[in-house]
């Protein structure tokens, strides 16, 4: 299930067939063998369907979407954080939003 031009160019139909296929949630975390990189792709489609459409999710989205793909395949509790998961993605070289904490803003 590589990144393919359905997930790029008909997210909305993409997201659809997880929730028609849920083993589609393993599969997934299969192939990017990274909860991490598979929550930042479900993320960034979720993001491309949006009224104004992103391709780049926030740190936020991308832990929801981890929480999703934890229920659907069943994984124990304790998920990792919301930060830990967009260091994970970035060490990967994909690109999150995290919020601006007010000490690194001065």
């Amino acid at each position: 299930m590589k990144s393919n031009s359905e997930e790029m160019h008909r997210p909305a139909e993409w997201l659809m067939r997880f929730d028609e296929e849920p083993r589609r949630y393993f599969d997934l975390l299969l192939e990017t063998a990274s909860l991490a990189v598979a929550a930042w792709r479900l993320a960034r489609a979720r993001c491309r369907i949006q009224s104004i459409p992103t391709n780049v999710p926030t740190s936020t989205e991308l832990w929801a979407a981890a929480q999703r793909l934890a229920l659907r395949v069943h994984l124990p509790a304790g998920l990792p954080s919301a930060a830990r998961l967009a260091a994970e993605c970035e060490a990967h070289g994909l690109v999150v939003i995290v919020p601006v904490l007010a000490q690194d803003a001065a």
